[in-house]
């Protein structure tokens, strides 16, 4: 199989081409960021591992080989956000959805410590910029949008989607990203050109720049430096994904964690998908990415393989459909959507718009109802990500204890939380005997050929 050369762009864009070391950088960067979650879970379960041993499932394709053939996997979901489906039910979320939310609103409102209280996402809310005036899209999938409407009739005429990670655009601006040692070259004249291309004419390079030093989600942001949550990327318009979950570290993060193997208080492996994600703490619970990545991700380990993420490491758009669309005026569902970014099977940034000025997006129905939200198109597109697992039954680990339990309300058990510490007041354990000692069945195998590296 031999070593990957070196991690491309996500989609293999080719923005960075005209950045002299831009790409060597990136790699570097991967690089960084995967060695980083491979140690991290040895840190997590430093106590655990002690006691029953192990080694990582996890690894990074430029450095290590782990010999035989290799399984590529694509992991695919629905972008439309669940978080927001469980909590207000659908009509209510299809308007939520579009909406921006300020930073304040958020916490993992799903992860409750054992003092009762939730974890507040933002760790210094204060420093420079009130997170009430940090604002992100609630569509915690991996896959964000704007909608663009007519200010005097509220009709909409364009829906832009991005599922472009912000360390992409981090580094585009250049320097180094939070908490990295890696210094990017980065082109701002060229940042501020595709933004006026995809964004905007009208975009001002001050405009993308932060004026205060501040903390976010995605790290500390210095006066002077590229601002992800500048007013181009939420209240005016997409650019890239900017919710405090949607960025490649999370991926990769839960990428290595989900390697690791569970068992419940009978000593049953942990299967279900919702079980593992809640019992771990290896993400959202009530989302449809978190538990469908972990799982899938946890069947390859589960089957003695070594796992990783296919190059180019990114989350993508992977397929709209356009059954049920109809268009007025004799035009084609097709005509009214672009891939803008991207690749076919690979997409960055998508864009629904009408092909003429005779009807806008609010005359397409979907399913027979008129379009009046984003969300409905969203409704209608499939994320993705690839795994990659080799040398299928050369690692047997042991399987560790579950560090969360999870649980619902019995007066409302349309969300699951996560515990540590024991059950909480008004709460019931969850997914009780749902766990069975199987043996994982083989994946469905998107693409399996020895030696292949995309």
């Amino acid at each position: 199989m031999g070593l990957l050369p070196h991690y491309d762009p996500p989609a293999r864009m080719s923005d960075f081409d005209a950045i002299p070391g831009q790409r060597r950088k990136w790699h570097e960067f991967l690089v960084e960021q995967f060695q980083s979650q491979i140690n991290a879970p040895q840190n997590s379960l430093s106590s655990q591992l002690k006691a029953v041993g192990g080694s990582p499932q996890f690894y990074d394709a430029s450095s290590f080989d782990p010999g035989g053939a290799t399984i590529e996997q694509a992991v695919v979901w629905n972008a439309f956000p669940k978080e927001l489906l469980r909590r207000f039910g659908r009509e209510r979320a299809l308007v939520e959805a579009d909406r921006l939310w300020p930073v304040s609103a958020y916490s993992n409102d799903w992860i409750y410590d054992s003092d009762n209280s939730a974890r507040s996402f933002v760790s210094n809310p204060n420093a420079g910029r009130p997170d009430d005036q940090i604002f992100y899209r609630p569509t915690v999938e991996y896959c964000e949008w704007h909608v663009d409407r007519d200010r005097s009739t509220g009709r909409i005429r364009r829906v832009a989607f991005s599922s472009e990670p912000p360390e992409y655009w981090l580094a585009l601006a250049g320097g180094k990203l939070d908490g990295s040692n890696v210094d990017f070259p980065g082109d701002r004249a060229l940042l501020l050109d595709l933004y006026r291309r995809h964004v905007d004419p009208s975009v001002q390079l001050n405009d993308l720049l932060t004026p205060v030093t501040y903390q976010s989600p995605l790290g500390a942001h210095q006066r002077g430096s590229y601002d992800p949550y500048n007013k181009w990327n939420t209240t005016h318009g997409i650019m890239h994904l900017c919710a405090p979950p949607n960025n490649l570290g999370a991926e990769i993060n839960l990428g290595a964690f989900a390697t690791l193997l569970f068992e419940d208080d009978l000593g049953a492996a942990v299967v279900d998908p919702d079980a593992l994600i809640a019992g771990a703490a290896l993400g959202g619970p009530n989302r449809n990415s978190d538990p469908t990545i972990a799982a899938t991700v946890n069947v390859l380990a589960r089957l003695g393989g070594m796992v990783t993420l296919a190059n180019p490491v990114g989350l993508y758009m992977d397929h709209i459909d356009l059954a049920g669309w109809e268009a007025p005026g004799g035009v084609a569902a097709e005509d009214c959507v672009r891939v803008v970014r991207g690749q076919p099977d690979a997409i960055e940034r998508l864009v629904v718009k009408y092909p003429t000025d005779e009807f806008d997006v609010s005359d397409i129905r979907i399913g027979g109802a008129p379009t009046r939200f984003g969300g409905q198109i969203a409704e209608c597109i499939t994320v993705k990500l690839v795994g990659v697992a080799a040398a299928l039954g050369s690692v047997k680990n042991p399987r560790f204890k579950l560090t969360s339990a999870g649980y619902l309300d019995p007066a409302d058990a349309r969300q699951i939380f996560s515990r540590r510490g024991g059950p909480r007041s008004g709460l019931v354990r969850a997914f009780v005997d749902e766990n069975a000692e199987v043996e994982p069945a083989a994946p469905s195998i998107a693409l399996a050929r020895a030696g292949r590296r995309r």
